[in-house]
């Protein structure tokens, strides 16, 4: 009896070493009696939210601190971005975007829900009420250049995209789930793995080669490249999981619920857990680089009304690593190729670099080529074990000249 209470003293020991409390960052408030949030989207320097107060969307740019409030058509819960652009549902089910460099919102498909975006191509499902049939099920692929709308899938299902690559969850007959692949340039469909739930997972995110979702109440991830799943959290009510480079963030506790929940996330190079809000308010998180955002209700905690936005900064470390890199060229005609060099200081022991086309790496000095004109974003965020930090840079690329 003795050694069975030591071994479960020293499991609770390695759990409590596991999950470290965030202490090198800096937490800012975005936003001042801000209501009724529902969710949030950053990328770059842009965070995104909803609310159901005025079903509206709003921006705010982190760089001047200038707020945009844009007609959101009662928007509803879910929305994600992708450079100037941002996405989501109106009440009406009607998939809406935003640019907010030319300030114009365009409606993209009616019947259609739950968006995601990457580059040029959005992807939804279509609208589905409980007790109808299935014949109208479906997962539509839309290219902003051409405005064609394609059928992917024939499922009602929540999908996500990163680069070329779309992934949603569908039921297999089996009282389990498969999260299946669509390859854009192949135009090739695939499954990637199983799920142990029979319900189809509602949120799933991807980037690069990592597809995250949540299962029976935790988050697991599986590596597309070496086709290995691995469960990320245990024993806890888990929701609304994100990826970036190597972070995935997640609510532990119900964000739709009267109950404790708080703001973790999970570094993949270290299998190391950061709890990183500790005010049990705190929900519908969103990374990008070293910066997370989500909506925390601590000044209103009896009703949770009162829902102010919020960014944890990572880089705000006292470890001195500072992201910086270079290319040879920011500029030229397709394909451009670009060889980064890391300039930083400090001494990450992880690379991650995000080139705003679909691909990444995680060399130190890599290079790339870019096939197709258009400005793109790059990101290099470093990490060590006491931090992380990010850096933005932008290439331009032209279309080939023809003869």
């Amino acid at each position: 009896m003795k050694n069975k209470t030591l071994a479960i003293f020293v499991i609770f020991l390695i759990s409590v070493a596991l999950v470290t409390i965030a202490s090198a960052g800096t937490e800012n408030k975005l936003t001042q009696d801000e209501r009724l949030t529902l969710r949030t989207s950053i990328y770059g320097n842009y965070v995104f939210w909803t609310e159901c107060a005025g079903n509206d969307v709003h921006a705010y740019d982190l760089t001047t601190g200038n707020r945009t409030d844009i007609t959101g058509n009662s928007a509803g819960s879910n929305l994600n971005a992708y450079g100037d652009k941002v996405v989501w549902t109106s009440d009406s089910e009607t998939v809406y975007m935003y640019d907010i460099s030319t300030g114009n919102e365009t409606l993209i498909a009616s019947g259609r829900r739950i968006p995601d975006i990457y580059g040029n191509y959005i992807v939804y499902t279509n609208n589905y009420y409980y007790g109808e049939d299935h014949k109208n099920d479906g997962i539509y692929l839309y290219d902003l250049n051409t405005h064609n709308e394609t059928r992917i899938a024939a499922v009602y299902s929540f999908p996500a995209i990163y680069g070329k690559k779309v992934v949603w969850s569908q039921e297999n007959g089996s009282n389990a789930s498969d999260i299946y692949l669509y390859n854009i340039s192949t135009q090739q469909t695939g499954k990637i793995t199983t799920t142990n739930s029979s319900i189809p997972e509602s949120e799933l995110d991807i980037y690069g080669n990592i597809v995250v979702w949540t299962e029976s109440g935790n988050v697991y991830m599986h590596d597309i490249a070496s086709n290995k799943t691995t469960q990320v959290t245990s024993n806890v009510s888990a929701y609304q999981p994100a990826i970036y480079a190597n972070s995935i963030v997640y609510t532990i506790g119900d964000p739709y619920s009267g109950g404790n929940k708080d703001i973790y996330m999970y570094e993949i190079s270290a299998a190391r857990t950061t709890r990183i809000t500790n005010s049990t308010l705190a929900f519908s998180p969103s990374v990008y680089g070293d910066k997370i955002v989500y909506a925390d209700c601590r000044n209103n905690p009896e009703f949770c009304e009162g829902r102010d936005i919020y960014l944890y900064d990572l880089s705000n470390t006292s470890n001195n690593l500072v992201a910086n890199f270079t290319g040879n060229v920011n500029s030229g005609t397709a394909p451009l190729n670009v060889s980064f060099t890391d300039t930083g200081t400090g001494t990450p022991d992880a690379w991650y670099w995000d080139f705003g086309d679909g691909d990444i790496s995680n060399e130190q000095d890599p290079v790339h080529t870019y096939l197709s004109a258009g400005n793109y974003t790059v990101c290099l965020t470093v990490s060590n074990a006491n931090g992380t930090d990010s850096k933005l840079a932008t290439i331009s690329v032209k279309k080939e000249l023809q003869c």
